[in-house]
């Protein structure tokens, strides 16, 4: 389908018969009034018939809501990005007085560049979480890459039976998935079935702990009891804390989604058979795939300092 022409609007118009009628030729007028030849013929040949510049009335359907009507519904969709079409058509009806389909309004959140999407899942972020996350980034960002080659990033997950948590979606504009309001907020094994524990490094493979690597891991109060600090201190005396509600910030969560996509492809219905699947596709996961996460640390840090602190895509 050929792009749509922009319409002319009336003041050319009027500035094309203007000219027309002192006698300038067409080719000259164009000039003038920055249109083709062609354009300004077609003006000058309608004003002949209509003795007017302005545009007949339309035909077809008339328009459900006005413009001003239209931007009180984005508003709403503003405010409030998890409404829904349904519930944001009984709120229009109830408003102005009208009787519309769901479907209307979905048209007109498009127009305005509103679509639905399942929101993102990311852990609630305060202002002292943002402020520890800026403040880490800050002090690790000029490491160089060799240095997360001896990091061992370890976190736990938790994986259900019977797949995830639900979704949720929003309205909301390009590129805005990241917005506080169009976030689900998560909390942390929230009503688990199979929890996993593991470690990774660049180099993917079963070594062990290595004298010179370092332990890199969250605030969890397991990992701040007294008996793991000792154990830390006799097998890997490094350790990197991250701040809180930073899994961002941990290369191994994209492992934990990676084994969630892998298992899901199974169908499963007991813990041990979980437990099954995640040990089998856990040992098939590749060298490239570990090493390019870890390679990732510099840009995901970068990324942490621009949103100063906020949510990133990682």
């Amino acid at each position: 389908m050929g792009r749509k022409k922009s319409e002319i609007s009336i003041g050319i118009r009027k500035l094309t018969i203007c000219h027309w009628k002192r006698g300038s030729s067409e080719r000259k007028i164009g000039e003038i009034v920055n249109v083709s030849k062609s354009t300004v013929h077609n003006i000058i040949s309608k004003y002949k018939k209509t003795k007017s510049v302005k545009n007949r009335p339309r035909t077809g359907l008339p328009r459900c809501f006005t413009e001003r009507e239209e931007r009180w519904i984005v508003r709403k969709v503003i405010c409030n990005p998890n409404t829904s079409a349904v519930k944001l058509t009984l709120k229009a009806q109830q408003r102005f007085n009208k009787f519309v389909n769901p479907e209307t309004v979905r048209n007109i959140l498009k127009k305005y560049n509103f679509h639905g999407r399942v929101a993102r899942r990311k852990p609630f972020l305060s202002k002292a979480h943002r402020r520890a996350r800026l403040e880490f980034a800050k002090s690790y960002i000029k490491k160089l890459p060799e240095f997360w080659n001896s990091v061992l990033f370890v976190d736990e997950s938790k994986y259900n039976v019977f797949g995830s948590d639900g979704k949720q979606i929003v309205w909301r504009k390009h590129n805005s998935e990241l917005e506080m309001t169009n976030l689900t907020p998560s909390v942390k094994h929230g009503g688990g079935s199979q929890m996993v524990w593991g470690c990774m490094s660049a180099s993917a493979e079963k070594m062990g702990i290595l004298p010179h690597y370092k332990l890199y891991q969250d605030n969890d109060p397991k990992h701040n009891a007294h008996i793991s600090r000792l154990w830390d201190l006799y097998h890997c005396p490094q350790v990197i804390r991250t701040p809180s509600q930073s899994p961002d910030l941990n290369p191994i969560d994209n492992i934990w989604d990676h084994l969630n996509n892998k298992i899901r492809k199974f169908k499963i219905s007991s813990k041990n058979e979980l437990r099954e699947k995640l040990m089998s596709e856990w040992d098939k996961i590749e060298r490239n795939v570990c090493a390019n996460l870890v390679k990732s640390m510099p840009k995901r840090l970068n990324e942490v300092i621009k949103c100063k602190g906020g949510p990133t895509h990682y």
